[in-house]
């Protein structure tokens, strides 16, 4: 399973969780009622996708071997995703037996029409996203929904497309299946072949300390892959929700928008006023508020905790409240204060890796404090790769406090 894309067949999944179970080919066959030639070719074809045996045949049955055990792991949590899943969508509880019942009729046909539906938006796009006919993608979509029992669909200016429902169906079976693509990569990983793992990066996050930590692991694991995909806070987070990232590095939100989010502060790192290089405030000792008040102001948008941090000191030290460059963007901020006397707001690390930006010495800005570190997806259990890969981010984010000194906050925030 080299990408998100590929869905697993369930068929061989259910096959080579009741061999598992029972240490006994012709056992989980009595228990799927299949004939156990058909059983042990589903495992057959797994064993072969995978490019690994699973188990030792033995005459007192099959029994999981090495990679059989680290797949295990992963099917384990696979399945109990599908049943959270199926849980979700109908309402019934754990326990119920009509979840068992339901998750035996899944078929990868059905979930791979669903996600598709969720990703592009709407039948239609999906359809031309899997190359195929409207009515080839309308048959498995509609069988899920009658397997669930529950509506999955509704119609909305696209067209048909998830409804809330389907879209949270959508999401948990992602994660079920990236419960798998992780199987196979600890068992590529045991070989030196490949392994992955999908950063989110925000704005003024250190990449100086991404970098540091990609090197090592790149370097200590071979044939590897770090996706770094930077966006806004609220595009990203999503993403780790729903399953299309692992790991965001950047400045936490305390708590995140999702409870199934965990944050782990890594270091401190206020906010502070910066200007261009040889600007006339950078020969102050400390700038005050006069004389900060003859220059403009370039404002991050307001959808930015540091736009509130900036409309507070404006306020209160009386400076100029026109907005006249208004943006998102940090490369147009940076642009726009190196080409003028303006004034921003960023973090302090992030100044002091930016060799076109200085920070201005002046009294302390009064903000929450800011810290900077990992988001997870809390049940989420990274490969050995993607788990050497945090480690060295901690290392590193151990060498990156901060001294409280001017542009830092003064207060104090726990984190659990």
């Amino acid at each position: 399973m080299p990408n998100r894309d590929d869905i697993p067949s369930f068929r061989r999944l259910r096959a080579f969780e009741a061999a598992a179970l029972a240490n006994s080919l012709s056992a989980a066959a009595q228990a799927l009622r299949l004939s156990q030639p058909a059983l042990t070719h589903s495992v057959a074809q797994l064993e072969g996708g995978l490019g690994r045996r699973l188990f030792e045949r033995t005459p007192e049955g099959a029994f999981l071997n090495e990679a059989g055990r680290v797949f295990h792991r992963r099917s384990e949590r696979f399945f109990h995703q599908v049943r959270v899943a199926l849980c979700g969508a109908n309402g019934l509880g754990m326990d119920d037996p009509a979840i068992d019942m339901q998750a035996s009729k899944l078929a990868s046909a059905q979930v791979r029409s669903l996600l598709a539906i969720w990703r592009a938006g709407s039948f239609r796009a999906a359809a031309r996203a899997l190359g195929l006919t409207d009515p080839s993608l309308q048959r498995p979509a509609r069988e899920l929904e009658q397997i669930i029992g529950a509506p999955l669909y509704r119609r909305s200016a696209l067209g048909l497309t998830v409804n809330e429902a389907g879209a949270e169906l959508a999401r948990r079976l992602a994660l079920a299946i990236g419960e798998i693509r992780a199987g196979a990569e600890e068992l590529d990983a045991a070989s030196k072949s490949r392994a992955s793992l999908r950063v989110g990066v925000l704005a003024l996050a250190p990449r100086s300390l991404l970098a540091k930590a990609a090197d090592a692991v790149l370097t200590d694991n071979g044939p590897q892959s770090i996706e770094v995909v930077e966006g806004p806070y609220s595009q990203i987070v999503r993403n780790l929700h729903d399953g299309a990232l692992d790991v965001i590095f950047g400045a936490l939100r305390a708590p995140p928008p999702f409870d199934e989010l965990i944050e782990e502060p890594l270091f401190e790192d206020p906010y502070t006023i910066v200007c261009r290089r040889d600007h006339p405030l950078t020969r102050l000792a400390q700038a005050g508020a006069e004389d900060l008040a003859p220059f403009g102001w370039v404002h991050p948008t307001a959808d930015l905790p540091r736009r509130a941090v900036l409309d507070k000191i404006t306020m209160a030290w009386g400076l100029k409240p026109d907005i006249n460059f208004e943006t998102n963007c940090l490369a147009t901020i940076t642009a726009l204060l190196s080409a003028s006397d303006r004034l921003s707001i960023l973090s302090l690390r992030h100044i002091e890796i930016d060799q076109r930006l200085e920070r201005v010495n002046h009294p302390p800005i009064q903000h929450e404090p800011r810290h900077v570190g990992l988001t997870i997806r809390k049940n989420w259990l990274p490969t050995p790769f993607q788990l050497k890969f945090l480690e060295h981010m901690r290392h590193q984010g151990k060498n990156m406090g901060v001294d409280n000194h001017n542009g830092a906050s003064n207060s104090k925030r726990n984190f659990s």
